[in-house]
């Protein structure tokens, strides 16, 4: 009953336009008021600032400041020249420099929707130039997009570090070869799609010396991702420093090549901040909503519901991605994030499932949840850039949304691919 309570008025209130602040806000204060522990609703403030006051949040506005750069700056189109050469003469190429360009690009912003603008913007005007169709063009650009969330930095993974109470450098590795089959998957995809349609090649395969010029031209946006990873594979920096040093790189290589001016540094400050100060503004209500649902055992409560069901980890593993799947269609990833973390987390310890399995899997699902309608905001960027009908667009996406399924059930039945990586580099 208590679940029921607390969870059909934070839908109610979502559903009449209130948003999600308000209405983890108001719903876990209303439910502490109808179950007569209304005392304890004077947590509020002290839990709002302890949510915020966790240091790994301040790499959050860093890797925002550090990708709003890159793409101002010019570092994101020496991506997709280096990615350019590197497809070579294939079929669809300009497809397959679409996702390559967004796994590097994942590298340095940790947001979906930072990669659909910065590689969308440029990729989808170029592909339909080339003949591609605009309803494709936006597909590939929406499913490659969604590898932002899992490829390290995932600013979606350094949230659930700071619920959770989870090592963020630790879910960052876990989220890399996740994040790397997702990026093979789609490529196989475009390639296969690509044969099929004939799609358009490169006129020629790039000369020597042009693959020699082009990769020194890029190495200074190809730092950035090796900046941000090296330093946490190594150890010598935290999460939040490898922010800073990005976003400081970044700065620093777009004024010397003079694509950035002081009035387009300024503008980037406030476009990011009111971004960060957003998610962050969030966060302070999330802490309370979380610490409820603690604190008065509802977690507990639906574990113990799960768990009278079955304890197989492999069915409740099922049971959550069904449900993620199924929730995302109606709900924004910043709610599920916050919303759901504090309850399916301690679901999946308790029959087994390691965290560091579990968080890859949950970001997949918020991936996928991004190109679903009719909340899907990444679906409806790339269908706003490309001018393409939507129906057109959805219908594209589904051999891509395919391998997405695909490489999400073999991270949620394949523990190994999460857990190997931050397993080895810790010993």
């Amino acid at each position: 009953m208590d679940i029921f309570i607390l969870f059909s008025v934070l839908l109610l209130l979502m559903l009449i336009g209130l948003p999600v602040t308000f209405s983890m806000g108001i719903s876990a204060t209303y439910f502490l008021w109808v179950t007569d522990q209304f005392r304890i609703a004077a947590m509020l403030p002290l839990q709002m600032v302890v949510g915020l006051e966790h240091y790994g949040l301040m790499a959050i506005p860093m890797f925002y400041f550090a990708g709003a750069v890159m793409t101002k700056g010019g570092l994101t189109n020496r991506l997709l020249d280096f990615a350019n050469v590197l497809i070579g003469r294939v079929p669809g190429s300009l497809s397959k420099v679409n996702i390559t360009g967004s796994m590097f690009f994942a590298g340095v912003s940790g947001s979906c929707t930072a990669d659909t603008s910065a590689i969308g913007s440029v990729m989808i005007p170029a592909m339909k130039k080339e003949g591609y169709s605009g309803a494709y063009a936006a597909a590939v650009t929406a499913a490659s997009s969604t590898i932002g969330h899992i490829i390290p930095p995932s600013i979606v993974m350094i949230i659930i570090g700071v619920m959770m109470e989870l090592p963020i450098g630790q879910l960052f590795l876990a989220g890399a070869l996740p994040g790397i089959f997702l990026g093979f998957a789609l490529l196989a995809i475009s390639y296969l799609l690509s044969i099929k349609r004939n799609y358009p090649r490169a006129d020629r395969f790039a000369t020597a010396d042009e693959i020699f010029q082009v990769t020194v031209r890029s190495l200074s946006a190809l730092a950035m991702p090796i900046i941000v990873i090296g330093g946490i594979l190594l150890g010598v920096v935290t999460v939040t420093e490898t922010g800073v040093i990005a976003f400081l790189y970044a700065v620093i290589v777009s004024f010397f090549y003079r694509e950035m001016s002081l009035k387009d540094f300024w503008d980037l400050i406030v476009r990011t901040s009111q971004s960060a100060g957003t998610l962050l503004i969030l966060i302070a209500p999330a802490s309370f909503f979380s610490w409820v649902v603690v604190t008065t055992g509802i977690g507990q409560d639906l574990v113990d519901m799960i768990t009278s069901i079955t304890t197989n980890p492999h069915l409740v593993m099922l049971l959550m991605i069904l449900f993620l799947l199924v929730i995302g269609c109606a709900l924004d990833t910043v709610g599920m994030i916050f919303i759901f973390v504090p309850v399916l987390f301690p679901l999946a310890e308790a029959v087994g499932i390691d965290p560091l399995q579990f968080a890859p899997v949950f970001t997949l699902c918020l991936g996928i949840a991004l190109l679903t309608p009719p909340v899907g905001i990444i679906l409806f960027m790339v269908t706003d850039m490309s001018k393409a009908p939507l129906t057109e667009v959805i219908r594209e996406i589904k051999p891509f949304f395919i391998a997405q399924i695909l490489v999400l059930g073999l991270v949620a039945y394949v523990p190994i691919i999460s857990t190997w990586l931050p397993s080895f580099l810790s010993n």
